[in-house]
């Protein structure tokens, strides 16, 4: 997954939940320009971000990594 792709997918779920951005950064105590611009694809977020983020929208994210 690319983050254009998880960028549609925060803001398919915050539309679901009828969020403004100004509303999801409220609740996750995320900057609004940074919750646009994960939206737009166009940041890299850290984990703890993508966390606050997802929790409040009820997602989870999952990381995998490649056993050697």
């Amino acid at each position: 997954m690319n983050f254009e792709q998880l960028g549609h997918i925060i803001r398919e779920r915050r539309n679901e939940l009828s969020y403004s951005q100004e509303v999801l950064s409220d609740k996750s105590d995320v900057a609004i320009k940074t919750i646009h611009s994960i939206e737009l694809g166009k940041a890299n977020p850290s984990l703890k971000t993508l966390d606050k983020v997802l929790g409040v929208l009820g997602l989870e994210l999952i990381v995998v990594s490649k056993k050697d």
